[in-house]
């Protein structure tokens, strides 16, 4: 048997320690009712508590278990839905950065190697360097790079499900 606790003033059913508020019926007057292992009692807001005992459950506290199922129930399957519908959106939106960050990375390696740790000022060194030395390869190399993430995002956005989107490998030529 279940530990229950019901305050219709409040629309509160709590059932093993998990309170839920939702609307249900409840007779005029039940103040609460508390349930715990084999006993319990009602309080009334015109009279006085009455005991529960063993043979009310099925009639006096089951009824207010199966609402609190019905209701935890609904919100579990809504809660599900909310997550797969958030599922390709997430994906994306993590899929996205990932490409962004890869672009990121690339353009900072080819102008920058060999280093393997390269700082925002070696990347302007390096770019600097790479205009005065190779005008025509800095561009072919921004433009290979911008070319393959703009690829990478078009295979993100058409992605239809959430393994489409992983499936998408994020690679750049350096």
């Amino acid at each position: 048997m279940h530990t229950v606790t019901v305050v219709p003033a409040d629309k509160l059913i709590i059932c093993d320690g998990v309170a839920l508020f939702f609307d249900f019926q409840a007779p005029d007057g039940l103040h609460a009712l508390q349930w715990r292992d084999d006993a319990g009692h009602t309080e009334w807001t015109g009279g006085p508590n009455r005991p529960l005992t063993v043979e009310d459950y099925d009639e006096q506290v089951a009824p207010y278990v199966a609402l609190w199922r019905k209701e935890k129930t609904r919100r579990e399957e809504m809660a599900a839905e909310e997550a797969a519908a958030r599922a390709l959106p997430d994906a994306k939106e993590a899929k996205i950065a990932e490409v962004l960050s890869g672009y990121d990375a690339a353009l900072a390696a080819s102008l920058t190697m060999p280093a393997a740790m390269p700082t925002s000022q070696d990347v302007a060194v390096g770019a600097a360097l790479f205009a005065v030395e190779d005008a025509e390869g800095l561009t072919y190399v921004q433009s290979r790079h911008a070319a393959r993430r703009d690829e990478l995002l078009a295979a993100v956005e058409a992605a239809g499900t959430v393994d489409a989107v992983r499936a998408v490998v994020v690679s750049y030529d350096v």
